[in-house]
């Protein structure tokens, strides 16, 4: 990597270790770039100089957004607030088996209006169980996430009433 340096923009690293990841992006040599995959601890890491190439940026897209521009005006604390706030979601969405993240980031779009129907490809919206979904909701209304909270509303309640729950 040093011999080559100059072009290479950067490394995709997913450690989930964030001690570890930032001793790996000190000794990266200058302007050779560390983009985080920890879903788990992104807030810290980016704080601290990793660029992330993340998962959950889909569901908190609004937040990472305002987030970011927070922390471009090195306003730390709300950097630091607006991200804390999404961690927990974060955290349910990659839970083991972490494959199946997308299940819930599809759930997220779903309720928020962003396709019609809460279906994917070889059935994969089973992937997770309705306590599981339940959650992911509750979280991101927790976080501020839904767009359209009524839509958000109705849409569950048909989630829990076609599962049989309601």
């Amino acid at each position: 990597m040093n011999a080559h340096a100059s072009v290479i923009d950067g490394v995709k690293v997913s450690l989930l270790d964030p001690e570890r990841e930032a001793r790996l992006r000190a000794a990266l040599p200058a302007g050779v770039r560390l983009y985080t995959g920890d879903d788990l601890d992104y807030p810290s890491l980016i704080k601290d100089g990793s660029d992330a190439l993340l998962g959950v940026f889909d569901a908190i897209a609004p937040a990472a957004s305002a987030a970011l521009a927070a922390l471009d005006r090195d306003e730390t604390v709300e950097y630091e607030a607006i991200l804390d706030r999404t961690l927990p979601l974060a955290r349910k969405l990659f839970e083991p088996p972490t494959y199946h993240y997308k299940t819930g980031l599809v759930f997220l779009a779903w309720l928020a209006g962003h396709q019609d129907a809460f279906v994917m490809v070889g059935g994969a919206q089973s992937a997770r169980s309705v306590l599981h979904l339940t959650d992911v909701f509750r979280l991101a209304d927790q976080a501020g996430l839904l767009p359209d909270p009524d839509l958000a509303v109705r849409r569950m309640r048909s989630f829990l009433t076609t599962t049989g729950v309601l």
